[in-house]
């Protein structure tokens, strides 16, 4: 950057902080708001995706776990899927998003047949013992540590003190877990669950053992488990809307923020691009010296906002049940944003003041 940008930036400093933080805005609501999403996604679906059944068997309205806090799915078809050829176990789950107790963000809980549980997957408990009671509930060591509750800790869920009588591993699934039973009381749902996992015999194929359910029970829907995480991490349909309108408001905040303060700064030094003119300075010049001297405020903004971002996620990640992911591809499309938005906020400004008359802006008081 050459000296005169240089000195433009330095003389009115304050203006220069107040256009690169509202950069920074814009990159931090990118970064945190994106990471924040896709992480929660991410997350989830790897859990599900580690249970041990091959298959996921739902009704065709539903997305897949984890996307709905109803039990739509009726229990009665779990003893028609085991009747199936190729299918080894089954098991019905409840699944639940609740806020958190003792932080912001969200928690799901699983209700399970314990029994039939543990034969679709390989979950044991390594400290305490097993549900036994509708009171009791059954925790992963992450939650234990981060929650610091240990067994004979209480917990309320759903208005009800269940009490923690065993941690599990590994990690599947929700971390937390009663019985499914209790989930339905409490609900008010008989009889119901969110899905079906189901185990493949040995010698089936899994596509195979998946067309023999759906030959049984038209009108369904099944999922391999291999590809929930996929699924996840390219994200629900309404969370990519998201996503996007996250990204428009971060562009029109940088654009209005980097456009005021190009304006007010160049109708501050109307009298000196005044004389640039008259010394021969052409368009072309003073748009350019401009968009230099916006170019730069948007990486100062860029690099502030990175700073930002990755302290609030340390903050939130340390304080809350939150999980945000830093992903390389967003880390370069926010700083786009920044850079790209804070050029085209200082356009109108640079073009308007190079059309000036040098003889009314010399005039000018």
């Amino acid at each position: 950057m050459d000296s005169l940008v240089m000195a433009n930036l330095s003389q009115r400093p304050v203006r220069t902080i107040i256009s690169a933080v509202g950069v920074a805005l814009g990159i931090v609501l990118v970064i945190l708001m994106v990471g924040l999403s896709h992480g929660m996604l991410q997350e989830q679906g790897r859990r599900n995706s580690n249970v041990g059944a091959e298959i996921l068997f739902t009704r065709p309205n539903n997305y897949g776990p984890g996307t709905s806090s109803v039990l739509s799915l009726p229990v009665q078809y779990a003893p028609e899927i085991s009747k199936v050829s190729g299918v080894q176990a089954v098991s019905p789950i409840g699944q639940y998003l609740k806020p958190s107790n003792q932080s912001f963000g969200m928690e799901m809980v699983e209700g399970v047949d314990i029994e039939s549980y543990q034969k679709v997957t390989n979950l044991s408990i390594s400290e305490g013992k097993n549900l036994t009671t509708d009171d009791e509930v059954i925790i992963d060591p992450v939650y234990s540590r981060d929650k610091k509750v240990k067994v004979g800790d209480s917990i309320d869920l759903f208005g009800h003190k269940f009490y923690v009588s065993g941690i599990y591993q590994p990690e599947i699934g929700a971390r937390m877990k009663i019985k499914l039973s209790m989930m339905q009381n409490l609900l008010g749902s008989k009889d119901r669950c969110s899905f079906v996992f189901v185990k493949c015999k040995p010698k089936y194929s899994q596509e195979q053992v998946a067309e023999n359910i759906l030959t049984a029970l038209p009108d369904n829907k099944v999922l391999f488990t291999r590809e929930i995480q996929e699924l996840y991490e390219k994200g629900l349909p309404v969370v990519n809307v998201f996503v996007k309108a996250v990204v428009v408001v971060s562009i029109i905040i940088s654009v209005l923020v980097i456009m005021l303060a190009m304006y007010t700064t160049i109708i501050e030094r109307t009298r000196e691009i005044g004389v640039l003119k008259s010394l021969g300075a052409s368009k072309q010049f003073i748009v350019f010296e401009i968009e230099k001297e916006a170019l730069l405020i948007s990486v100062l903004g860029t690099l502030l906002g990175y700073l930002v971002a990755i302290t609030g996620r340390w903050l939130i990640i340390k304080n809350t049940s939150l999980i945000i992911e830093l992903e390389p591809k967003w880390l370069f499309y926010a700083a786009l944003v920044g850079i790209l938005s804070g050029l085209l906020g200082a356009l109108y400004p640079a073009l308007r003041v190079a059309n000036q008359d040098p003889v009314k802006a010399l005039s000018y008081e």
